[in-house]
């Protein structure tokens, strides 16, 4: 997958999208902001945030706990940061927001 405009490598948004589908359903959804969706800025953590229909959290961070790991795996230890949301569960948090209107849909 070749995404503009965000500052990965064609490898590393391959190993994010590979992945969470293989962590996530097929109904969740995968965005990348912050600093690297700037062309402007420099270095930066990968800001992840993922938006699930698991209603458990334990289940939900377990998943989210194995999914980082195997990105680790692929693409080295990097500051990786992961927003979560529980979609059933109908919080509204600022930072949702934040990552849907200024961040990359990756999945």
């Amino acid at each position: 997958m070749t995404i503009k405009n965000i500052r990965l490598t064609p490898f590393e948004i391959d190993a994010i999208c590979t992945s969470f589908r293989t962590h996530f359903a097929p109904e969740d959804h995968l965005w990348l902001f912050g600093s690297r969706v700037n062309l402007k800025a420099r270095g930066g953590d990968i800001d992840l945030y993922i938006e699930t229909t698991i209603s458990d959290a334990s289940s939900a961070v377990d998943k989210n706990t194995a999914f980082v790991i195997e990105l680790y795996d692929k693409i080295g230890e990097q500051k990786i940061d992961v927003v979560l949301n529980l979609v059933t569960r109908g919080h509204k948090l600022a930072i949702y927001e934040v990552a849907r209107e200024e961040g990359i849909q990756l999945v």
